[in-house]
């Protein structure tokens, strides 16, 4: 009796430490070096296509080598990483397009003059390390055809935790958003 009393004591002392888990999100930007006032139109954030890896809600870093993956159970995003992804994405176009209307997908969404779609091919990196981000986007016109894309990759060096690589992918996401809000510019 004793000693099943002492290991349901045991058993509940090690539930009760377990850690906790922290949730977070990227961050858009809140000013831009370079806008482009003169864009008026109206553009939606249509869809941002994940890796599977990053596409759970663990955040996944790369462990010693390129090959090793590591997700962290106690270090997740705050929502699904798409629409995390998206909502950043949409609330720095509307930082660099300050006259434009920036939306996100939904199924009512209709009056649009341009749609903007991101794939991820890796949203990645080690952490004190570096943090890395390559994507392909396309720029349609109201009918669905595509009119512009382009491509990013870029890293940048972190040296911390999850308190580092985190401002640096949505650093990274700020930098995509530039480049899509340029090539939207000049349409």
């Amino acid at each position: 009796m004793k000693k099943s009393l002492i290991l349901v004591l045991v058993f509940a002392l090690t539930a009760c430490c377990s850690p906790t888990p922290n949730f977070y999100q990227p961050t858009a930007i809140s000013e831009a070096e370079i806008n482009y006032p003169n864009f008026k139109k109206t553009v939606l954030v249509k869809q941002v296509l994940l890796p599977a890896e990053a596409a759970r809600p663990q955040i996944t870093t790369l462990g010693k080598e390129d090959f090793e993956l590591k997700i962290d159970e106690f270090n997740r995003w705050g929502a699904a990483p798409e629409k995390l992804i998206a909502r950043t994405i949409a609330q720095n176009l509307n930082v660099y397009l300050p006259k434009a209307t920036i939306e996100r997908q939904t199924p009512l969404k209709k009056n649009y003059q341009y749609a903007v779609m991101v794939e991820i091919s890796s949203l990645s990196g080690r952490l004190d390390d570096y943090a890395a981000l390559e994507a392909v986007y396309f720029i349609q016109n109201r009918a669905g055809n595509v009119i512009k894309s382009g491509t990013m990759s870029e890293k940048r060096a972190i040296n911390g935790d999850y308190e580092a690589y985190i401002p640096a992918q949505s650093g990274l996401l700020g930098a995509l958003s530039a480049q899509i809000a340029a090539d939207l510019a000049k349409l």
